[in-house]
């Protein structure tokens, strides 16, 4: 029994593997680049977070499947844990104060998982905090060099 091979002059769409190859290559980004775009990836996200207002109060909407996204109102006595409680209560201070507050990242985990954090604003007021926790592997992958 013999083996036959055949060649053919078709062309072959390199395309395809060649972003696999670099989707396997090292990056080597640093820290400064790994938070600059978790906070993009959180400000894009944050476009299809919603307040509706209805006979029940404010209910929070998430257009989105692709994040971790937990939401926290002040008046309704829920509350977040670890570092999200601490930035929850400096939304809030600031709230009361009359400070702005604006988003930002912390790293949990030891860097493994950032967290992405934005005021909850309904007819201008903070009425408490959008809060997205994004896996580090997944925000370097993101980076294009």
């Amino acid at each position: 029994m013999g083996v036959l091979l055949a060649c053919s002059n078709q062309k072959i769409d390199t395309s395809q593997v060649q972003k696999e190859m670099e989707a396997r290559e090292i990056k080597v980004v640093s820290d400064a680049q790994i938070l600059e775009k978790a906070m993009e990836i959180g400000n894009a996200l944050a476009k299809g977070f919603l307040l509706e207002e209805t006979e029940a109060g404010l209910e929070a909407k998430v257009d989105s499947t692709k994040a971790n996204v937990s939401f926290y109102f002040f008046d309704r006595g829920e509350q977040p844990t670890g570092k999200e409680l601490a930035v929850f209560k400096a939304y809030d201070y600031n709230r009361k104060n009359s400070v702005a507050s604006t988003s930002n990242v912390q790293k949990l985990d030891n860097g493994q998982t950032l967290l992405y954090t934005t005021p909850m604003v309904h007819q201008q007021q903070i009425v408490g905090m959008w809060s997205v926790k994004l896996s580090r592997k997944e925000v370097v992958l993101s980076i294009e060099n």
